[in-house]
């Protein structure tokens, strides 16, 4: 089996991997494989790390199917890997030829889940290496050379230096536990660290500088990170997520909960200006979902940012810099909150009158909506009313009509009644006076006479007859005709609602703008 297995994934590191690779192939430990993956580089990475793979088979170059970032490259490489132990080390830094072969046998001498060494920092502006407390591992100087376990190390544990690189990991040991990196993420090796930490039984220290890690390096994923720089957040509510689980959480849980404010806020005063409020607010959310009883709010006054804690659970985000003014005011950082108070100030200027006149545009539009259908309602009334009134004159009009009509009908079949009855009773008179023949010629006289006149009766009544419906229809048309002009008016009133209603809009408009 191999000893070990060394993970490096790369992007767009052109300038630095060929110094890094040159370290690890040079390595006295010769029994390595070293697996770099490429994350879908769009510079000559790819092809310099080619150039040394089919020199040196130790090398093996893997492909991912899109730019996914180093959380996914390195779960592809946990998933190949097939050493005994397995290291990680970063594609622009590079590590002291023996690092590998030391840290190997410091492993197997005390059989350690995890190894660890301290390791140099390295500033790409000034070409100068350095080191400090963090990186050299002084919180855990006590243990020596002694092996250790988590829960040795609970009063250190928040200070020990979480970051990959300066350690390897036995393989059965991570496969046991079933770990991976969170895809997706930067700041991954957080909740990375503290898993495998936590979960380790054994763990040693190589005190020794072997690996270099290079800071300030342009274009590097923490100095260009955008909007990755969210990320801490879950990261670090994850780890929290983690923590809770140790068996010696109850004892150090102030301590963990104050670790978790402290780092959460200082990230917060890197960051440039375009990312604060949506940090605030994501930041905000985190310090909800802790959970504090009265006895630990009393403790956890003795933490660095309490106070700045405090004033965002209850703050919102323009509120909030007014309090960052108010405590910094004897101190240069005032300064800095006070411009960024200034640029809010405008913010809220700009949204006031955003929210001006999306608020008088809704205005407009509900007045608009209303007057509409105010109009429509007002038609309507107004249709009904004069719907009725035309079926009541109708049913006026007709029974009128049918009343006078019979009437004038009666009083002509009267008079002709009577007429006739007199004009018999005059014939008769003058027919007794007459004699038997001058009666029979007067009789066949009358009786043409009376056929005549009877007819010119009935020509006359049917004439008559007509002349009074020819009234009644011409009453009728008038009727009709003015109706038609009453609702004429009704369409020329509401037309007149419209242009009127146009008017309005108009004015409205000139009154907005």
């Amino acid at each position: 089996m191999t000893k070990i297995s060394i993970i490096v994934p790369f992007y767009n590191v052109e300038g630095y991997i060929e110094k890094c690779i040159e370290s690890l192939i040079s390595q006295t430990l010769e029994d390595i494989e070293i697996i770099c993956i490429d994350d879908e580089s769009t510079d000559n990475s790819k092809d310099i790390v080619l150039k040394y793979a089919k020199e040196d088979k130790r090398i093996k170059l893997i492909n991912t199917k899109k730019h996914s970032g180093q959380s996914c490259a390195r779960n592809i490489g946990l998933e190949i890997a097939q050493g005994e132990y397995i290291g990680f080390v970063d594609s622009d830094d590079w590590v002291e030829l023996n690092m590998f072969e030391k840290l190997y046998n410091r492993a197997k001498i005390d059989d350690t889940d995890i190894t660890m060494c301290q390791s140099y920092l390295y500033d790409d502006k000034t070409q100068q290496s350095y080191t400090n407390d963090y990186y050299d591992l002084k919180e855990l100087e006590k243990f020596g050379e002694n092996v250790f376990s988590p829960k040795d190390t609970k009063n250190e544990i928040l200070k020990i230096n979480i970051v990959l690189w300066n350690k390897i990991y036995k393989k059965d040991f991570l496969k046991r536990i079933n770990v991976r990196f969170t895809d997706g993420y930067i700041y991954e090796d957080l909740p990375f660290f503290f898993e495998t930490y936590l979960k380790a039984n054994k763990v040693n220290i190589l005190w020794e500088s072997l690996y270099y890690y290079r800071e300030n390096r342009r274009y590097s994923t923490m100095q260009n990170c955008n909007k990755k720089v969210y990320d801490r957040i879950p990261m670090v509510e994850k780890t929290y997520e983690i923590l809770k689980q140790a068996e010696f959480f109850e004892e150090k849980k102030i301590d963990i909960i104050s670790w978790i404010i402290d780092d959460i806020f200082h990230r917060y005063t890197l960051l440039d200006n375009i990312y604060y409020e949506e940090y605030y607010n994501r930041m905000q959310a985190l310090y909800k979902k802790i959970s504090l009883t009265e006895e630990d709010k009393e403790k956890l006054k003795t933490s660095y940012c309490y106070e700045e804690f405090c004033a965002i659970l209850k703050s919102s985000y323009y509120e909030f810099w007014t309090f960052l003014i108010e405590k910094y005011k004897s101190t240069n950082k005032r300064i800095k909150a006070a411009e960024h108070k200034c640029n809010l100030d405008i913010i809220a200027i700009k949204d006031y009158l955003e929210q001006y006149k999306k608020e008088a545009k809704e205005e407009k539009e509900r007045i608009e909506t209303w007057w509409q259908n105010h109009c429509e309602e007002e038609k309507n009334k107004v249709i009904e009313i004069e719907r009725e009134n035309f079926s009541k004159e109708k049913v006026q009009v007709e029974t009128w009509w049918q009343n006078h009509c019979e009437e004038e009908k009666n009083k002509v079949i009267e008079i002709e009644r009577e007429n006739f009855s007199k004009e018999k009773a005059q014939v008769e008179t003058w027919w007794q006076n007459h004699s038997e023949e001058e009666k029979n010629k007067a009789i066949e006289i009358e009786r043409e006479f009376f056929k005549k006149k009877q007819e010119e009766i009935e020509f006359w009544w049917q004439k008559h007859c007509q002349e009074i419906q020819n009234d009644y229809k011409k009453q009728l048309e008038e009727q009709k005709e003015y109706y038609e002009k009453k609702f004429l008016l009704v369409r020329i009133t509401l037309k007149i609602c419209r242009l009127i209603e146009k008017a309005k809009n108009k004015i409205k408009k000139i009154w907005i703008f």
